[in-house]
């Protein structure tokens, strides 16, 4: 391994000296479960948000067997719905109950639809939508800046896309909606010195997300678009989420403040020794 590899706990202890914590939202599939299995391997402990208790409980288990809590390092499954207070609560509560320090916070969580054009799509959707994607990541991070700043700095790792800079027909909610993370991601990092916020493109993932596409919208997006996505599912080109996780967790326990504010593709120049 390199030095690099070896070394993420040691920046990441919280100045409590209590062991280090992140919470991972969408932590039972693709690249949040990826991520969190980085972070464990790094002997982080991981506040697994998702809502299903059967992957969440099956990530238990496989953390167990293939023993990547030797150093102590827990994952905690937290069965709950982000959109609501009850579920930002249980988040909180399952912090508090973990005795640990919080040092990184990496909203992952989201939902693709609606895929409808602007003209076709209910408001209800878009609300819906920004819920999920927007609102749930606001009130998650206002909810626990406390125990962030604490860490000095505390990390949020704010998963955006590159539909945040580019527009795909029947995307128009998840790109407004990726584009306002980025835009969160800068003002989270203009108000707090204690923080460093990154948003990261991770990149065309092998998930459920592209399943989806291949599967319900091909009557709502433009053929060419469409057709993209298809041609690299059926070329073996779609990329397994363990390398951007690698990334994100790496950026989750050692982005410097000078990153603060920043949005990158997870393959970009700036990060490449937090691929190594």
């Amino acid at each position: 391994m390199s030095t690099w590899e070896t070394r993420p706990t040691e920046a990441a202890a919280p100045s409590s000296g209590r062991g280090p914590v992140a919470i991972v939202t969408g932590a039972s599939r693709g690249l949040g479960r990826e991520i969190s299995m980085a972070l464990l391997r790094n002997q982080v402990s991981v506040i697994g948000v998702g809502r299903s208790a059967d992957s969440l409980n099956e990530l238990t288990r496989t953390v167990v067997s293939q023993s990547e809590n030797k150093g102590g390092a827990q994952f905690i499954p937290c069965v709950v719905d982000i959109t609501t207070t009850e579920g930002v609560n249980a988040i909180e509560k399952s912090l508090k109950n973990s005795g640990l320090g919080l040092v990184a916070l990496i909203n992952n969580a989201g939902t693709l639809g609606p895929v409808a054009s602007i003209a076709s799509a209910s408001i209800e959707a878009w609300k819906t939508h920004f819920d999920v994607n927007l609102f749930a990541v606001v009130e998650l991070t206002r909810r626990i800046l406390p125990e962030l700043k604490a860490s000095k700095p505390g990390r949020v790792i704010n998963i955006s896309s590159g539909a945040s800079i580019h527009p795909y027909r029947g995307w128009g909610a998840y790109c407004a909606c990726k584009a306002a993370v980025n835009m969160l991601t800068q003002s989270l990092a203009h108000e707090e010195s204690d923080v460093v916020a990154v948003a990261v493109r991770p990149g065309v993932l092998d998930t459920e997300m592209q399943n989806y596409i291949r599967s319900k919208c091909s009557n709502n997006m433009h053929v060419d678009e469409y057709n993209k996505f298809v041609q690299l599912h059926k070329s073996g080109k779609l990329m397994h989420p363990s390398k951007p996780a690698m990334v994100i967790a790496n950026l989750a326990l050692n982005a410097p403040v000078e990153m603060s504010g920043s949005f990158y593709s997870w393959d970009a120049d700036e990060l490449a020794k937090f691929r190594s």
